[in-house]
């Protein structure tokens, strides 16, 4: 079972929505969230493997299949709710996955900025590699360094216009990760490490939210070509924001999802 925080609603309802981040980081990413959110929902918010108070085995390995058994486990105590899945990048990958191989009902997908995996057999092999070699810095040149090469990748330029001291808790948060932990994540679960889902997007019957930043180019473009793949589906482009959108339009991510989870609730 993962480790995990229940924020109970503010009102009586059925809904609880499960929330994964994304790498290097962990289930307080979403603290921002909880007050708003908890108006119309219960949460619960989820470390993921090698991350945050997570104490998964290190002598296991954290594939895909693994990580699937772990929330069968987390959310089989939770069935007396409607379930809706939530996953951010890395965090929205695991959810994609569960939402084809899981073993819970899930009345909801909701999908931020993230992937269903590499097709092409060469790129993902050169995937792995790089995930392989940032584990090694990890473990070799430490957290600080490693903090320091993740925060200036392009994926990332948009979260410099962040006010300071939001900049300054994203850092806080990847600076008190375990390094050791965080490598082997990457080595076991990276996107190198992934498998391809693409074939099986369409298999789907779920209702699903997709959401990403016009600013954010690659993954703007799979979630147009998800949304074309999936029967029950609905995309959001958020205006000015990058791949990290419940950060830097909160209150827009806020509004996708409760009006999201709203209209499934009609809909039942």
């Amino acid at each position: 079972m993962l480790h995990y925080r229940f924020h109970q609603a503010k009102i009586e309802t059925p809904k609880l929505l499960v929330m994964l981040h994304g790498f290097i980081s962990d289930q307080q990413a979403f603290d921002h969230h909880i007050n708003n959110l908890s108006e119309e929902m219960n949460i619960v918010t989820i470390d993921l493997p090698g991350h945050g108070q997570d104490m998964s085995d290190m002598n296991e390995t954290w594939n895909f299949t693994f990580i699937n058994q772990q929330l069968d486990e987390t959310l089989e105590a939770l069935t007396t709710y409607q379930l809706f899945l939530h996953g951010y990048s890395m965090g929205g990958r695991v959810a994609l996955h569960y939402a084809i191989y899981g073993n819970i009902k899930l009345n909801g997908l909701i999908l931020e900025s993230t992937s269903p995996g590499i097709e092409e057999q060469d790129v993902k092999i050169e995937r792995q590699q790089i995930d392989y070699a940032r584990a090694k810095v990890l473990e070799i040149a430490g957290l600080d360094i490693f903090v320091n090469d993740w925060e200036k990748l392009p994926l990332f330029y948009t979260q410099y216009d962040l006010d300071k001291e939001t900049r300054k808790g994203i850092r806080d948060m990847r600076l008190r990760q375990d390094p050791e932990r965080l490598a082997k994540a990457l080595r076991d679960y990276g996107t190198g490490n992934m498998p391809n889902l693409w074939p099986e997007v369409a298999n789907i019957d779920l209702p699903t939210c997709i959401m990403v930043g016009d600013l954010d180019a690659k993954f703007s473009k799979v979630g147009k070509r998800l949304e074309s793949l999936i029967k029950k589906v609905e995309l959001h482009e958020i205006s000015n924001s990058g791949h990290t959108i419940h950060v830097e339009d909160a209150k827009e991510f806020d509004r996708i999802v409760i009006g999201f989870i709203h209209k499934e609730e009609q809909n039942d």
